[in-house]
């Protein structure tokens, strides 16, 4: 994976992201195709629970930080 991807990834609002994951998650090949679909339905459950206010999306970052400080981090 280059750099330049992943930086123009992580530009994109949330949900145009989580759709980027899902189409690059239907192309690997490794999976059998009921696992696939297990996985992408599940991704789409979880994005209809943010978009319906069911769940809400957390910042990864200010969440490892918060464990790595407190001491639950378990590479701390």
């Amino acid at each position: 994976m280059t750099q330049n991807l992943l930086d123009e990834a992580l530009k994109m609002p949330p949900n145009e992201r989580i759709e980027f994951a899902q189409l690059i998650m239907a192309s690997i090949d490794c999976e059998n195709d009921e696992i696939r679909k297990l996985w992408l339905d599940e991704v789409k459950d979880r994005r209809q629970a943010v978009k319906d206010e069911r769940a809400k999306l957390i910042n990864f970052e200010n969440l490892y930080h918060e464990d790595y400080n407190s001491g639950n981090c378990p590479h701390a």
